[in-house]
């Protein structure tokens, strides 16, 4: 049967059967991503629908790379969210590349943090992400594990949106350095970061202590986070030392082209 794909709707013989859609972008080390994502209707299932759009799909995707020039390297990428789809991504040879975790604990009354000597708190504010980008981008730059590098203005635009509180916020500096932060919001804790020169003291746990006792102050109750499962750092035996247990799991399939 011939696939007609027109503004992302599917067709067969005039019918509309599914949806399809195909987004890109470029990672911290150097990987084209295009992530492939498409439905087909229930009643049109079972019929080869689905390899024959993910073929189409890929092959689009070999058409805008081979246009790119000035690409790094290419891969296909998968967020299945059937067990019919991950059926289908891996029977076409895709496979878990990482896993993203939400974690989540209960908070209780904070007791007294003490930090490494050499650093302090101080209050976050408005004029503050700058110095966060730019810790993010030299801690988790180098990461091969779906890091995206956005500009300031991105950043500064996401942050504004969506982590406004800067009370929330736990920053730590060693002079005018930044050391050690803790990017939080209501629901969500997005970025938790130290600088290499200051991991093995126990900073980490300091500084996510400090913060939960932000949230409690703020009224929040259940702290909730999403890191990497695969992470080298060893993030989740942090987290889990903590009191974090894994809430959900995400793996990101992906193949190479």
């Amino acid at each position: 049967m011939e696939l007609v794909v027109r503004g992302g709707l599917v067709e067969v013989g005039g019918a509309v059967v599914g949806a399809a859609r195909m987004r890109w972008w470029d990672e911290a080390d150097g990987t084209r991503l295009y992530l492939l994502t498409g439905s087909v209707e229930p009643a049109w299932q079972g019929k080869g629908i689905g390899r024959e759009l993910l073929a189409w799909q890929e092959d689009r995707a070999r058409e805008h790379a081979a246009a790119d020039a000035g690409i790094g390297t290419p891969m296909f990428g998968g967020n299945p969210e059937s067990e019919r789809q991950l059926a289908l991504l891996e029977a076409a040879g895709y496979r878990v590349a990482f896993t993203r975790v939400r974690m989540t604990m209960p908070l209780s009354a904070p007791t007294e943090v003490a930090l490494p000597a050499g650093v302090e708190l101080r209050p976050a504010s408005a004029a503050d992400p700058r110095a966060v980008f730019e810790a993010n981008a030299e801690v988790f730059g180098g990461s091969s594990l779906g890091y995206i590098q956005d500009t300031f203005e991105e950043f500064e635009a996401d942050v504004a949106e969506d982590f406004p509180e800067y009370a929330l916020w736990t920053l730590a500096w060693d002079g005018d350095r930044l050391a050690g932060w803790v990017i939080s919001g209501v629901d969500d804790t997005p970025w938790v970061g130290v600088r290499p020169d200051w991991r093995r003291r126990g900073f980490a746990s300091a500084l996510l202590r400090a913060n939960h006792a932000g949230l409690w102050a703020y009224g929040v109750r259940t702290a909730s986070l999403w890191t990497i499962l695969e992470n080298p750092t060893g993030s989740v035996a942090l987290y889990e030392s903590l009191g974090y247990r894994i809430a959900d799991r995400q793996p990101r399939y992906r193949k190479p082209f």
